[in-house]
């Protein structure tokens, strides 16, 4: 019966020590402008200003929602950020270049509580770009390239590919062949060189 009181009490204490922490607010803007040059000449300050936040721990979650200035689509941050109030956030946002210039404005804060189920993956997201050396033959190449390209789709299937591109190079002996880059979630980056 002790026991039974003590996981009680702990289970209440848990429960209640939620309040003690920040919570979570989620974020949506809008445009506060008709004028996408003077959006676009202080984006490069904003990103820097926000990657404060974001390194600070700050931002928990971003996603980026479609929308238009005068007609033009231009994308625009939602996000989830840690604050005890509304007004704190308020606070934290008003240091950023798009606020401060009156070109964005919040347009609605939640409340969303503390996070508690996170299945956000430990991975980061590391580039890759494949060119071809020039000594290679091009029926070499060919053959490569097919058993490459299967690789990266199969790593798309497994959902470890966030993007791929595909262009050309041109060889000493005027021969073009298809490169191509990918993006890849990893834990960590190695170094490594394949000849």
């Amino acid at each position: 019966m002790k026991n039974k009181y003590n996981m009680i009490l702990a289970g209440i204490v848990f429960l209640s020590s939620g309040t003690v922490f920040a919570a979570d607010f989620g974020v949506e803007l809008a445009w506060n402008t008709g004028d996408v040059k003077e959006v676009m000449d202080t984006m490069s300050e904003q990103r820097a200003a926000f990657s404060k936040l974001v390194e600070n721990g700050e931002i928990k979650d971003m996603f980026v929602a479609d929308s238009n200035i005068d007609g033009k689509p231009i994308k625009l941050l939602r996000f989830v950020i840690e604050a005890d109030s509304k007004q704190e956030v308020n606070k934290k946002l008003v240091h950023l270049p798009l606020y401060q210039k009156e070109l964005v404005k919040i347009n609605n804060v939640r409340p969303l509580g503390s996070k508690w189920l996170d299945n956000t993956p430990v991975y980061n997201n590391y580039g890759v770009i494949f060119t071809w050396k020039n000594q290679i033959e091009p029926l070499e190449i060919d053959r490569v390239l097919g058993i490459d390209l299967q690789r990266v789709i199969s790593l798309n299937q497994a959902g470890l590919v966030t993007s791929s591109y595909l262009d050309s190079q041109t060889l000493a002996n005027g021969t073009v062949r298809p490169i191509y880059s990918v993006s890849f979630l990893a834990k960590k980056m190695l170094s490594m060189h394949v000849s």
